[in-house]
């Protein structure tokens, strides 16, 4: 298959053609079951056994067809066969549905119709599910495919649906053993290569388990699935400070004047070879006990841990200084060489190399509980109970560590061959030499005055920061539905949620540096230490060594503060009391049955935030400035009404309505009650003295929306279908950061004790705030069909495509790369977080006499993501990220008889063709870069039944 090149801005040739499909395959359905089924009867489904692809496709298909709401589907054409290794993967083929991929090449967060992760209900078997993130938003990532059956995206609303987001709402599903009607154990191991196309590769491996039984004739089942898997990617990171204009002179001496150096190297240098090693564990158990028709208990147990190391070699330096035997085009330097000057790392000089090693380690482990009981009583009545307990932690280090050399040297560039720039270094072994280069400070990085050196600052050789986050949300339901048999409604249903939910972010980070000289001594490499062979791809080789989670022999920490270190620790508590009541339709309207749901829910909430509140600004003060957390908080009740309708118009045609108010909870950060103010101290500022402040604010209430969705389907048997929808969004309330350039401090100065300011209390206030929205809007187009239905000769063959375009009127301010405690520009703005324009999905297949086959390309258009932010500690912050897609292809046979019957081995490509991850600057430039490769799969699987 073949796919284009294109750069930032450029229009994919391929993302026009879901619409074709659908359109192709609506008029040749439609012609192949006009001839094959002239009198098909309203509601008739076909009963054909199907396997494999077409069996996960087909139970799909269903789950969208039966359902009373808007909604999309993924199944497992087999036990622990879902169609990718995580719930991410999957859920990101799905129409209207676009995972963010980190920089390591892997789908980690959902977006659904435009609107960010944080917008999403995440759910477990219909429990809401904690997060080892820095807000709500779930990496989807830690749930392995293995042990999920099938997963529902619901589009619109539904007042049953607790926890639920206001993009949509993801409910995953865990095996039900009572479904099947037999012993099942299946086992797999996989043989992963990964970094395919880099100049150093990766391997891997990974193995599942599961077993599936009932007992007491057929009364009680269990369901236990294990999956470990383990391996190494590797990557190139390039990037930069963007460019710059120098003086330049030729070869000659001769002078050149000024002239462009270009990005993103121009101003300074960042490229890195990343190494991630990752292990992760999954299991799952689930006991279902149903001794009759009327009663049901089941216990789900999930567990999820992974464990994760990124270990970087980085080459980074302050250029922008004159260069020498300078090539010069249209007036951009293609060639030259800087000089370096001796002891750059002390001398401060603009010209200096810094061999960076960095070392990442994350930790992260999720348990969940939950037990529901239901009893069917006389006279139509039914209960349940349903009591849930989850859990997640994450413990984060990032450390650093900064060498260079001692000597004078020399830096060439040349940018005229392909791929990546490839420097030269005038004494290229220096920095291989554990008796020349050093771990010592750099150009004073650390931000603050050394208080026993005057003139100087703090040494830093290193940093070390980090968060620990512990989230944990309780829930007991109880629910209650009456059977009816009224003209209107077949049923009514009623319940109460309680869930409490606490999380906790806790953050702590300093400088590294020598315990003797006041920190100014260099360290030896360790022992451990070896060379980074071309860096980045630049041709540069560095020695270099992993920094561990403990100090390194002969360092110290000394803890810094300001007010972005101090606003990323919080602490959030909420209260939540959702009653509901629903009442399912089904009826006949006009001579068209319709069905669907009208209801209400009240939701209660009771939230409160504890954080540091503080006289500190964006300056660092070694003293810690706040002790002690302040909390306060607020309670609130809103009402959201939700209205599902679905007409049968007949021979498979259906269309729904649905309009709903929904909600979406704001994301902690916003949420912590942390303030910090002190004032401005920049030389030479108009503003010098003026109060500067910022905070968070515990008494936010959610996001809020009317929604209305329109969709057309057509459905042919369980087999296939086409369907078009609309939605609209309008954003009656949105949350943003907001900047008051006029705002009185006195309150907040006499809270805090601070001194009477010269300049008067009114200065410059930052905040997040409840604000007017706007709209999102948009139309999806999806299709599914094999195609034996147009022709025999295609039997085995299929397709299934989409095509989704989103737009906003929401106008957010340009926040990119901003942390929490910046204040927010006056002028300027960015893209809706999350919104893709454009999203467009194919996949081709076949399956037939147990071979299976497919290839399948995901297009994303340009969006704005929230991305883990060296630069500030590792918060996140928002970075614009450049349009890509993903082409990934497998090829598979499974034994259909003899001794050897449910034995199946696999092929699989992912990222076949080697997108590149790329943050982007304003001006749609590449302001750095992440290469992956591809990866190849090998799996080797055996089903016993």
């Amino acid at each position: 298959m073949s796919t284009d090149k294109r750069g930032s801005g450029a229009a994919p040739s391929f993302r026009i053609s879901p619409v074709a499909v659908g359109c192709t395959l609506l008029i040749a359905a439609s012609g192949a079951i006009a001839q094959q089924q002239p009198q098909q009867q309203p509601q008739q489904l076909e009963t054909v056994t199907v396997t494999g692809i077409r069996k996960g496709i087909e139970d799909a298909i269903s789950v969208k067809r039966n359902n009373d709401s808007i909604v999309e589907a993924i199944s497992a054409e087999d036990v622990g066969k879902l169609p990718d290794t995580t719930i991410a993967e999957a859920l990101a083929r799905l129409p209207g549905v676009t995972s963010q991929r980190t920089k390591d090449g892997q789908a980690s967060n959902i977006a659904i119709r435009g609107l960010s992760e944080d917008f999403t209900g995440y759910l477990l078997n219909g429990r809401e599910q904690t997060s080892t993130g820095d807000s709500r938003a779930v990496d989807l990532s830690v749930y392995p495919a293995e042990l999920i059956a099938s997963a529902t995206v619901y589009k619109t609303g539904d007042a049953a649906l607790v926890g639920a987001g206001l993009a949509g709402t993801i409910d995953n599903k865990l095996i039900d053993p009572l479904a099947f009607g037999h012993r099942v154990i299946a086992a797999s191991v996989e043989k992963i290569k990964t970094g395919l196309s880099l100049p150093v590769t990766g391997s891997g491996h990974r193995k599942s388990v599961a077993y599936i039984d009932q007992f007491a004739d057929r009364k009680l089942g269990i369901a236990l699935g294990f999956v470990k898997a383990d391996g190494t990617t590797n990557e190139l990171g390039t990037g930069g400070w963007g460019g710059a204009t120098v003086a330049a002179t030729d070869a000659n001496g001769a002078s050149l004047g000024n002239v462009q150096v270009p990005a993103p190297f121009g101003n300074g240098l960042d490229y890195k070879n990343r190494r991630v090693t990752d292990e992760r564990t999954g299991a799952a158990a689930i006991v279902k006990f149903q001794p009759n028709k009327e009663f049901t208990s089941q216990l789900d147990l999930f567990y999820s841990k992974i464990d994760s190391q990124a270990k970087e070699a980085r080459i980074q330096g302050s250029m922008g200084g004159p260069i020498t035997n300078a090539t010069v085009v249209n007036g951009v330097a293609t060639k030259g060489t800087w000089q370096l000057a001796a002891n750059c790392g002390i001398s401060g000089s603009a010209n200096c190399i810094i061999d960076r090693a960095e070392s990442i380690f994350d930790n992260d482990k999720i348990k969940s509980v939950g037990w529901k009981n239901t009893l069917k009583l006389s006279d139509g009545w039914t209960t349940s109970l349903d009591l849930s307990q989850n859990s997640a932690k994450r413990i984060e280090r990032d450390i650093e560590a900064y060498s260079s050399i001692s000597t004078a040297d020399t830096l060439s560039f040349d940018t005229t061959g392909s791929g990546t720039v490839q420097f030269k270094l005038g004494n290229p072994t220096a920095y291989t030499d554990r008796t020349k280069i050093f771990v010592r400070d750099q150009q004073g990085w650390s931000g603050v005055a050394d208080p026993n050196v005057a003139g100087k600052n703090l040494a830093q050789a290193g940093y070390d920061k980090g968060p620990t986050v512990t989230d944990k949300v309780s829930a007991i339901r109880f629910d209650v539905t009456k059977d009816l048999d009224g003209s209107l409604f077949s049923s009514i249903q009623a319940g109460l949620n309680y869930t409490k939910r606490t999380k906790d972010r806790i953050t702590d980070e300093g400088v590294l540096q020598s315990a003797t000289n006041n920190g100014f001594d260099p360290f030896s490499f360790p022992s451990d230490a070896y060379v980074a062979s071309n860096v980045g791809g630049t041709g540069i080789n560095m020695l270099t060594f992993d920094p561990k989670a403990d100090l390194w022999q002969g360092a110290v920490l000394v803890r810094k503060y300001n007010d972005d270190i101090l606003s990323k620790t919080w602490t959030i508590a909420e209260k939540i009391t959702t009653g509901y009541v629903k009442a399912t339709i089904d009826t006949t309207w006009g001579g068209i049955p319709v069905r669907g749901n009208a209801g209400l829910q009240i939701v209660n909430t009771d939230q409160s935030s504890g954080g540091y509140r503080a006289a500190v600004g964006s300056g660092v003060t070694l003293t810690n400035p706040a002790v002690t957390l302040t909390t306060d908080g607020t309670k609130f009740t809103d009402v959201l009404p939700s209205l599902n309708l679905n007409g049968d118009l007949g021979s498979g045609n259906v269309v729904r309505f649905g309009l709903a108010e929904q909600t979406a909870r704001p994301t902690l950060t916003d949420l912590r009650n942390s303030l910090a103010v002190a004032p401005i101290t920049t030389v030479n500022s108009p503003l010098l003295g003026v109060y500067l402040g910022s905070a968070g604010n515990p008494h936010l209430k959610p996001y809020k929306a009317w929604a209305l969705d329109l969709s057309y389907e057509k459905y042919f048997g369980k087999k296939a279908y086409v369907s078009a929808a609309v939605f609209y969004k309008k954003l009656d309330s949105y949350i943003v950061p907001q900047t008051n350039l006029a705002y009185d401090f006195t309150a907040v100065a006499q809270s805090l004790g601070l001194a009477a300011n010269p300049k008067g209390n009114v200065g410059i206030f930052t905040q997040t705030v409840n604000g007017s929205g706007g709209n999102v809007h948009g139309f999806e187009l999806s299709a599914s069909m094999p195609f034996n239905m147009v022709t025999s000769w295609l039997d085995g063959f299929g397709a299934y495509a989409s095509y989704s375009n989103t737009g906003s009127t929401v106008k957010m301010p340009d926040l990119l790369g901003l942390n929490p405690s910046m204040q927010v520009p006056l002028v300027g703005s960015m893209a809706l977080p999350g919104l893709s324009k454009e999203n467009a999905k194919l996949t081709l297949y076949f399956e037939k006499w147990g071979f299976s086959a497919f290839v399948a390309d995901n297009y994303r258009s340009t969006y704005v993501g929230s991305v883990a932010n060296d630069a500030t500690g590792g918060y996140p912050t928002l970075r614009r990220i450049q349009g890509s897609s993903w082409v990934s292809a497998q090829v598979g046979y499974e034994i259909q008889a003899g001794t050897f019957k449910g034995l199946s081995f696999r092929l699989e490509g992912n990222n076949l063709n080697d997108p590149v991850y790329r943050q982007l600057k304003a001006d749609g430039t590449v302001d750095s870069e992440n290469k992956t490769g591809h990866t190849f799969i090998m799996k080797l699987s055996y089903k016993l039944q």
